[in-house]
């Protein structure tokens, strides 16, 4: 696949952007002043007690046409990923699909779980999208755009709140997730973490997480917020961000209870032919530190388009 970086037009090789602020709004979901590391808020919203509240729905999901099975990994690919989460250290997880609801997704790596942090942002904001039609008020747009492209923790507080208590919150962020084919995933509403919100403690394996981002771009009025995705802030484009300038993505990122960082991205990568790839990555790193994470998966992002193969990315499967 020597050929396919020029192939596809992607911006540079993805240098890590060693930047990283340390507002704690635009961390990984923790509140206390003064904690080292990126941190996420918590919103007295998730200790409400919950009512009866009809949520949102996405609506029937509509009939879909059969993809064509390609295979965008080879066992050359699958044994190259092993020796590159070898060299890499402590655990790595990749999987990919095409674009599309219900994707034949494939992983590679041993990591394969976690916690949500940060990327649970993007089905609360097409929660909020779906419950206003599209039409978000203007104060509720502020928010959005905080949240996605600063990864702002307080905007996606707000935005949770204002989908009513967390039960309600919750049932309207599922919606969204079962719209794309996740049936799996369970949206956290208990705080099981002082100092860390209920809806970020979420566990989302990777493959969930995949089909949700295969198929953001088949819902009624996602283009709003993958557009957002698209402008993230320069200092959070690693992993994926480091691609290219039309990549759509998310990142997640935050410490164990022993302090050691989980690091994740979703996106939708477009490509120089017309057709488009959705991934999900994720690492652990070895030392555990959050700046190595980010470097790990710019390097695991790069290895993505070196490997896959272009030609064979189906296109976009939305009925």
């Amino acid at each position: 696949m020597a050929g396919l970086f020029a192939a596809l037009g992607l911006l540079g090789a993805g240098g890590y952007f060693a930047a990283h602020t340390r507002n704690p709004e635009a961390g990984p979901n923790r509140t206390a002043a003064g904690s080292a590391g990126p941190t996420e808020p918590r919103s007295r919203a998730h200790e409400s007690p919950a009512t009866s509240t009809t949520s949102p729905t996405v609506g029937t999901r509509p009939r879909r046409t059969e993809p064509v099975q390609t295979e965008l990994l080879t066992a050359a690919d699958r044994a190259s990923f092993r020796r590159l989460e070898r060299n890499l250290g402590g655990m790595s997880g990749l999987a990919v699909s095409a674009v599309g609801l219900d994707p034949l997704v494939r992983e590679v790596g041993t990591l394969r779980e976690g916690v949500a942090w940060s990327t649970i942002k993007v089905p609360i904001a097409m929660a909020v999208e779906t419950r206003a039609e599209g039409h978000p008020a203007a104060s509720e747009q502020s928010l959005l755009t905080r949240a996605i492209t600063a990864s702002d923790n307080s905007a996606a507080e707000a935005l949770w709140s204002g989908l009513g208590p967390p039960s309600a919150a919750a049932a309207a962020v599922l919606s969204v997730l079962a719209s794309t084919g996740d049936t799996s995933t369970h949206v956290e509403t208990r705080v099981l973490r002082p100092g860390f919100t209920s809806f970020g403690q979420t566990r989302w394996s990777l493959a969930a997480q995949q089909r949700f981002i295969a198929g953001l771009p088949c819902l009624p009025n996602s283009q709003p917020v993958l557009s957002l995705m698209q402008q993230v802030v320069p200092d959070q484009r690693w992993g994926l961000g480091s691609l290219a300038a039309r990549t759509q993505f998310k990142g997640g990122w935050g410490p164990d209870p022993e302090g050691r960082y989980l690091v994740r991205q979703m996106g939708i990568v477009r490509l120089a032919n017309g057709r488009s790839l959705a991934a999900s990555i994720a690492t652990m790193p070895a030392d555990g530190s959050f700046e190595t994470g980010t470097a790990d998966l710019t390097q695991i992002a790069q290895w993505l388009i070196g490997h896959v193969d272009a030609s064979s990315a189906p296109a976009a499967n939305c009925p």
